[in-house]
Order: C-alpha cells, then sequence, then structure tokens
C-alpha cells in the first residue's frame, strides 16, 4: 500500500535537503519528498491520497530519557501533584479515595508531589500518611522520583526503624526526637519502588502488564511521540515490554537503557539488542548521584535549603571509571545519571580514563540531565564527545525550586544554548512521569526559559524554536543510534511523523503548548488520530 501526503507545510529537520510539498510514504518508509508532481510520479497508480487541509507535517518525536513503564503505573496512582494537590489535606484526600481501589496485598500510592509548590511549604510526613491511611502500608512518591514518604505500616513492612542509621547511598528524614517521619531519599527509595512494581506487574500477569506500557505508549503518542529512550529498564519492565511487542500494543520505538545491575540478566537471557523495529535494550543505565528538585544531586558547597547538605553521591571515580571500563569493553552505550557539577565531575573523569587513547566517543556515552554542567564542565564534555540528554521542561515546571537551591548559579543550569554553541549533542527528553511527557512543553521552555513563577533562567541559553526541535528530532536519534531511520523526513526513512494544527517553527512561543497533535504516524500507519485523517490507512 502506498499513501501521498500532500497539501500540507512540512518541517523536514533534513538540514539542506529543500522545501517539500508532497512526500509518499511505501513499505512503511518514506519513499519520496518533493514537489507534488514529482511524488506523484514517484508513485504507483492506485495510491491513496491523503490532502491535510494545511496542517504541518513534522518527523516522529523522540524522547531520550523517560520512564514510559513508570508512567503506565503511575497512572492509576492517586494524582498527588500541585496544583491538583495544593496542599497535605488535599493529598490526604486523594490517598483516602484510593484505597478502595487499591487490590489486597499492593500499597495504596500516590505520586507526583512536590514540598516546595505545597501550601505548606514541607514534605507530607507518616503522621499525615496514617491519618489518611491508618491501617494498610501507604506511599506518595516525589515528582523526582528520588524520594518518597511512607506512612506506619509501609514503613514496618520495609523493614525501617526509628533508630536505624542512614543507608549507604540514601538518608532517612527525621523529627525532633530522632524518630523516622517517613519521608525516604534516593537509595531505599528507589529499591521501594522497584520492589513495588516488581510486585504489582507479577501480580497482574504478563496481559495485563503488557496494557501498563500499551496505555503508558498511547499516553505518547497523544504528545506525538514515536521513539523513547526507556530510561530504568529491569527484568520485569522488559518482560511487559517484549509481551506488547509481541502482542502489536508498542505505540514507539523503544530504546531501553538497561539498569548496571541487570546487564548480566539481560546477557544471560540472549536479550541484548534489537529484538524488532520497536525494541532495543543496547545501553547501560548508571545513576551517579541525586536528584535536583529533591535537592540531592550531588553538588560542590552545601544546599541553602532543606535538606541541606551535599547531596548523594552513589560511586567515587575509580569505582565508576572500572564500571564504565567493563561496559564500554563489552559494547554498551554508557548513560549515566548526573545532575550535580560534583556528579558531573566525576563523571567526566570516568569517561575520560576509558576514553583515553580512542578517537572521539564512538559509543556515544552519554550523561543524563546533566543540570548543574557548568561551562568547565561543558568544555570537557564536548571535547570528549559526550552525549548530554536533558529535560528543558524542567524550566516550567521545576524551575523556581531550581532558583531556590542553586542560587546565583541559577542561570548556569541546563544552559542548552552555551552547550550546543560547544559542540555538545543535546538531545531533548522529559524524564517523564518527573513531568509530562509533552515534548511541546519541553519545545517551548527551551525558547522561553521561564519558570512557573515567571523567573527567566538564564536568558543567554534561551534556543530558537528550529534548534529546540531539533532537541526532539535529530539529536535525539542520535543518542539512540538511530538517526539513520528516525529524526528527519528523507527518502529511506522510516515513516514516522506526527500531524500538526500549527507550525510551531512559526508560532508564537507562549503558544507553543497550544499547538494540537492531530495524528501520530509510526511505519506510515497511525498510533493516535484526534482527527480521522488517515481513514482506511
Amino acid at each position: 500500500m502506498e499513501l501521498i501526503v500532500e497539501d500540507a507545510e512540512f518541517v523536514t529537520m533534513a538540514g539542506d535537503a529543500g522545501p517539500a510539498q508532497a512526500m509518499l510514504v511505501r513499505d512503511g518508509r518514506i519513499a519520496a519528498m518533493g514537489p507534488v508532481s514529482a511524488v506523484r510520479a514517484a508513485a504507483s497508480p492506485g495510491a491513496r491520497v491523503v490532502r491535510l487541509d494545511g496542517a504541518t507535517v513534522i518527523p516522529g518525536l523522540i524522547d531520550a530519557h523517560c520512564h514510559v513503564c513508570d508512567v503506565g503505573y503511575l497512572a492509576a496512582a492517586a494524582d498527588c501533584s500541585q496544583p491538583s494537590a495544593p496542599d497535605i489535606p488535599a493529598i490526604q484526600a486523594r490517598l483516602r479515595d484510593a484505597v478502595g481501589r487499591t487490590p489486597e496485598g499492593s500499597w495504596v500510592t500516590g505520586g507526583g508531589y512536590v514540598e516546595y509548590k505545597l501550601r505548606e511549604g514541607r514534605h507530607p510526613t507518616r503522621a499525615d500518611l496514617d491519618q489518611a491511611v491508618p491501617h494498610r502500608p501507604a506511599v506518595v512518591y516525589h515528582t523526582s522520583l528520588h524520594a518518597c514518604v511512607l506512612n506506619t505500616a509501609a514503613l514496618r513492612e520495609a523493614g525501617f526503624a526509628d533508630r536505624q542509621p542512614d543507608p549507604p547511598g540514601g538518608a532517612f528524614g527525621r523529627d525532633r526526637e530522632g524518630r523516622l517521619d517517613g519521608v525516604i531519599f534516593e537509595g531505599p527509595m528507589f529499591a521501594l519502588f522497584e520492589r513495588n512494581l516488581r510486585h504489582d506487574l507479577a501480580r497482574m500477569g504478563a496481559a495485563q502488564a503488557a496494557q501498563v506500557v500499551e496505555m503508558a505508549g498511547q499516553r505518547l503518542a497523544a504528545f506525538g511521540v514515536t521513539a523513547a529512550c526507556e530510561a530504568d529498564m529491569r527484568r520485569d519492565s522488559f518482560a511487559a515490554f517484549a509481551e506488547a511487542d509481541a502482542n502489536g500494543l508498542l505505540s514507539q520505538r523503544i530504546y531501553g537503557l538497561v539498569v548496571h545491575d541487570q546487564v548480566d540478566w539481560l546477557l544471560g537471557a540472549g536479550l541484548r539488542g534489537r529484538r524488532s523495529g520497536r525494541l532495543t535494550a543496547d545501553a547501560v543505565k548508571i545513576w551517579a548521584d541525586g536528584g535536583m528538585s529533591s535537592r540531592t544531586a550531588a553538588i560542590h558547597g552545601s544546599y541553602p535549603v532543606p535538606p541541606y547538605g551535599s547531596g548523594i553521591l552513589y560511586f567515587e571515580r575509580d569505582q565508576l571509571t572500572e564500571m564504565v571500563r567493563d561496559f564500554d569493553a563489552r559494547g554498551f552505550q554508557v548513560a549515566i545519571h548526573a545532575q550535580g557539577d560534583r556528579a558531573i565531575e566525576t563523571v567526566l573523569d570516568a569517561y575520560a580514563a576509558v576514553l583515553a587513547g580512542t578517537a572521539g566517543n564512538p559509543r556515544r556515552h552519554r550523561i543524563e540531565h546533566g543540570g548543574a554542567m557548568y561551562p568547565p564542565l561543558a568544555a570537557r564534555a564536548a571535547a570528549l564527545g559526550i552525549v548530554v540528554a536533558s529535560q528543558p521542561g524542567f524550566m516550567s515546571t521545576l524551575g523556581d525550586g531550581f532558583a531556590a537551591a542553586f542560587g546565583d548559579r541559577a542561570d548556569e543550569l541546563y544552559a542548552f544554548g552555551s552547550w550546543r554553541r560547544a559542540g555538545i549533542t543535546v538531545a531533548g527528553s522529559s524524564d517523564a512521569p518527573v513531568i509530562t511527557a509533552d515534548p511541546l512543553l519541553g519545545l517551548r521552555d527551551a525558547v522561553l526559559r521561564r519558570t512557573g513563577d515567571g523567573l527567566v533562567l538564564g536568558p543567554a541559553e534561551r534556543l530558537p524554536a528550529g534548534d529546540a526541535l531539533d532537541l526532539y528530532t535529530t539529536q535525539a536519534a542520535f543518542a539512540m543510534h538511530r538517526e539513520g531511520e528516525i529524526g528527519s523526513l528523507e527518502p529511506g526513512k522510516l515513516a514516522d511523523f506526527v500531524v500538526l494544527d500549527r507550525n510551531p517553527l512559526r508560532a508564537d512561543p507562549e503558544r507553543i503548548t497550544d499547538i494540537r497533535v492531530l495524528a501520530t504516524v509510526l511505519d506510515g500507519a497511525p498510533v493516535y488520530q484526534s482527527e480521522t485523517v488517515f481513514r482506511g490507512w
């Protein structure tokens, strides 16, 4: 079957390829682009023609770092985000409502809160959660997924006791008497989240777990996302993706970043590499430090806001270097979460040691986020050829908290303009469910860099709209080793594209998030349509 798409404005992101007035899709790939007459001449006589009434066609949008499975899993959790839940009583009410729909044996779960956006300006506590859910384990995850709050029943089930010391790689919140107040940071939080996710996916069974992935994919498709790096691939989530893939339920091309302690399992199971056109696991994910919005990113100096301190660094330089060296030798791309300048420095030291004597960065090793990658660090990253997957959408959603935590250096955070000028490949992403998966939000924030309270962070780091779109297309494709297949609209590439009601490159930046996704197309077939423009295809 062949499809001619015309009467549209095409944003090809193909460099000097020139303008196009029509596109021919054949067997899931782009067969021709150019003037209408040339495209029609290249088509078979029976090709179907779809006219888009002046809509805009752009390459499929790519999220270079998100947590697809977590998006689906937390979709069933109580929404404790702000402004939806403006204060702790609202969070309590959401949890009470969630009790009745939570299966026995599973924890009552909420997610999305940010303590500095709550009316009280603090984390909820175990006492707050006990009032809402007194007899069952309950947890509310911080939006960063680097902290959470447990009620007393959950603390008991998790095996946490009042007088125990902070664990390596983590910390406990405590009240004035030294008792646990229910707030858990970093390492033990990750272990809890993984435990609960694994338990609940196992309880669901393979078919229902695949539906969790399918539901997340449908949400991403509605935002125009056709490919995503799953930044926390583990054995149980891989099984859910594989089941969804086998049943034709994946709406994106998933590139798995496999958590470093799961790599031996991946290799032993023979699952490394490309399973299909829509599921690949060929990169390794390592956490070097904590989160920016949880104020646990590893920094030089100390935070002026709770929980104070200098953050959490998971690995010292020599240990991290050996990990990177091992995975590099086994042929893996390595993607390391690093937010604070102290962590980024450690990661760059490790990469420099491993890449010494190598021409460039052939495996395209990455830094995930890179929030406090200040100019000297950015220069080092550029010299090493390190790819950075970062999140412009943090500006409007979390930027005010960054400003409070980083003070005079806030203008240097997420310095997309400087990074690109230095020659760094910067791939756009959302880190969803930390924030929404909508790449149009990230596109707008890369252009405006305005926080929720109206503060502009780093005005010199603003990007033109075309450069911002580049983050979510060609640069993100490069970050996942698929620039030969996706990221631009060119003959021979896969027919992954998005139909928008307006051109984001000519829109008022203030209104970019008002642009509607009319259709999202993967392999030439729609996986989402708000309007049925591809009827019968």
